[in-house]
C-alpha cells in the first residue's frame, strides 16, 4: 500500500513538474531579456522592476498571462499616481505625519485600483507603488520603476502573445477529451457489473460515473478561460465570436452528457437490483462499444437508431430500467462524440467565413 500511494504522489509532483515547465522556461528566458533591454534602452544599472515583471505576468497557474500583465501595469500606473500626487501635500515629514500619508495613500490607491475591475494584482501593484514612491522616493520608485515595469510588460506580452498564444479550442477539446475518459472508465464498470450480475460492481460503476464531476469542472474551468481569451489574447481577438459561441455550446453539451452518465449509472443499479435475470444478451457489448467510443472517439463506431431498437426489442417489456441503460448508452456514445466534433465545425467555420 505505501509503494502505491508513494507512487501516486510521485505521478502527482511530475505531473505538477510537466504542467509548469513551459511557462517556467518562458519567465526564464523572459527575464534575462527584459534585463538586457532595461540595460541598453533605459541604461538603468540594476534594473529589479523589469525582471520582477516579467515573472509576475508570466509565472506558472496563471489563468491568463496578457491579463496578467495588462492588470499590474494598470496598478502601477495607478499606485504611482497616487504615490506622487501625496507629495504634493504639505502635510510635513514627522512620524505621526509620515504614517498619516502611508495609510492615506495605500488605502486611496487600492480603493481607486479596484474601480478598473481587474484580477487582485492590479490593486496589489497599486498599492505597493504608492508604497514604493513614498519609501524609496519619487525618482526610484516612480519614473524610473515605470519605464522598467513597462518593458517587463512588454516582454511579457511578447511572450504570451505572439510566442505561446494559447489555442482556446484546443483547451476545450483537451477537456472534454478528459471527461469523456473518465466517463469511459465508468461504462467499462458497468459492462463488467452487467456480465457477472453483479449489484455492487454496478454500485462502483454509478460511483465511477459520478466522479467525473471532478472533470467536469475541470472542463467548466477550461470554458471560463476560453471566454477569457477571446479577451485578452491576439488568437482569441482573431476567433472572435466563435469562442464565445462554442464555449456556451460546450457548457451546455458537457452538462448534458454528465447528467446521462448520471442516469445510466442509476439506471443500471436499480436495472440488476429490481430486475436481475433480465439482462439482454447485446447490452453488455452495447456498453463495451459504448465505453470504446467515449474512450477514442476518434475511431468510434456510431450506433443508429436502428440498433438501439433492435436491442430495446428484445428487452422485456416490463424492464424498464434496462432500457433506460440502452437508450442512455446509446445517448451518452452520440453526445460524445458530437462534443468533440464542435472545435472541428468552428474551424471549418472560420474556414469559410475568411476572406479569399
Amino acid at each position: 500500500m505505501s509503494g502505491a500511494i508513494f507512487q501516486g504522489k510521485w505521478r502527482r509532483l511530475r505531473d505538477r513538474a510537466t504542467a509548469a515547465t513551459q511557462d517556467a522556461a518562458a519567465s526564464a528566458i523572459a527575464v534575462g531579456l527584459s534585463w538586457l533591454l532595461a540595460r541598453w534602452l533605459a541604461g538603468h544599472e540594476r534594473p529589479m522592476f523589469a525582471v520582477v515583471t516579467a515573472v509576475i505576468c508570466l509565472a506558472p497557474g496563471l489563468p491568463n498571462h496578457g491579463r496578467q500583465a495588462i492588470s499590474m501595469l494598470m496598478g502601477v500606473f495607478t499606485g504611482i499616481a497616487v504615490g506622487e500626487l501625496s507629495l504634493l501635500l504639505p502635510i510635513g515629514d514627522s512620524l505621526g505625519a509620515t504614517s498619516l500619508r502611508l495609510t492615506g495613500v495605500t488605502f486611496l490607491a487600492i480603493v481607486l485600483a479596484s474601480l478598473w475591475g481587474q484580477s487582485a494584482v492590479t490593486v496589489i501593484q497599486a498599492g505597493v507603488s504608492a508604497l514604493m514612491v513614498l519609501t524609496m522616493g519619487p525618482v526610484a520608485a516612480g519614473p524610473e520603476r515605470l519605464i522598467d515595469v513597462l518593458i517587463g510588460t512588454a516582454v511579457g506580452l511578447f511572450f504570451s502573445q505572439v510566442l505561446l498564444t494559447p489555442d482556446p479550442l484546443k483547451m476545450l477539446e483537451t477537456g472534454a477529451r478528459s471527461l469523456l475518459s473518465e466517463l469511459a472508465q465508468g461504462m467499462l464498470l458497468a459492462e463488467k457489473a452487467v456480465r457477472t450480475g453483479d449489484v455492487k460492481q454496478a454500485q462502483q460503476a454509478a460511483q465511477q460515473l459520478g466522479a467525473a464531476r471532478v472533470k467536469l469542472m475541470a472542463l467548466d474551468g477550461g470554458i471560463s478561460l476560453a471566454r477569457d481569451s477571446a479577451h485578452w489574447t491576439l488568437r482569441g481577438w482573431r476567433a472572435g465570436p466563435k469562442v464565445a459561441e462554442l464555449a456556451a455550446r460546450y457548457d451546455r453539451h458537457a452538462a448534458r452528457i454528465y447528467a446521462q452518465g448520471l442516469i445510466l449509472g442509476d439506471e443500471l443499479y436499480h436495472a440488476l437490483r429490481d430486475e436481475p435475470g433480465k439482462a439482454p444478451a447485446p447490452i453488455a457489448d452495447l456498453l463495451h462499444l459504448a465505453a470504446n467510443n467515449l474512450a477514442d472517439p476518434d475511431h468510434a463506431h456510431p450506433m443508429d437508431k436502428g440498433r438501439l431498437a433492435e436491442i430495446v426489442s428484445v428487452i422485456d417489456p416490463k424492464a424498464e430500467h434496462w432500457r433506460a441503460v440502452a437508450t442512455q448508452a446509446v445517448a451518452l456514445s452520440a453526445a460524445g462524440r458530437q462534443l468533440l466534433a464542435l472545435p472541428a465545425e468552428a474551424r471549418s467555420a472560420a474556414r469559410a467565413n475568411s476572406p479569399k
